[in-house]
């Protein structure tokens, strides 16, 4: 469980991050990731370090996300251990002009909906993204499944 100062320091990073999208700045957006950051889009393209965070997000803002906004709703904060915390949101992204097929095929009422988990670490006392995994939500896929089983 997370104490009131991780929660607010956690949330402090996530609104950072909506921060840099919304300016379309991938070095701010990227200010919170490890030098060895796991990085898996909502396309499948996976990396490994903050380079290539920062590049492929560098392109995003630039081209197809250009203007775009992006929110994060906490869904579940759970801390592994006290500097380990697997951060799951619920973002929303508005504003989109073209999009490629992929991810245009995604869109409700104008919107893309993803679910994100970061796992977090604490180092030198602030709260650093070590994985970004991201993952479309498909409304459709998500009804068709219908609620999950119950232990």
């Amino acid at each position: 469980m997370t104490t009131d100062t991780d929660h607010a320091a956690i949330r402090a990073v996530l609104d950072a991050q909506e921060a840099a999208w919304a300016a379309g700045d991938a070095e701010a957006f990227a200010a919170a990731v490890t030098d060895d950051v796991v990085f898996t889009n909502i396309v499948g393209m996976f990396s490994v370090g903050r380079a290539p965070f920062v590049g492929q997000h560098a392109h995003i803002f630039a081209t197809f996300y250009r203007g775009t906004t992006m929110t994060q709703t906490i869904a579940n904060i759970a801390l592994v251990h006290p500097d380990v915390a697997v951060v799951d949101t619920v973002t929303e992204g508005t504003g989109f002009g073209d999009l490629p097929p992929a991810i245009a095929a995604h869109l409700t009422d104008g919107r893309l909906r993803t679910r994100l988990e970061q796992v977090m670490v604490r180092r030198d006392g602030a709260w650093r993204v070590a994985a970004f995994h991201n993952v479309v939500i498909d409304a459709a896929a998500v009804a068709a499944a219908g609620p999950p089983p119950r232990p």
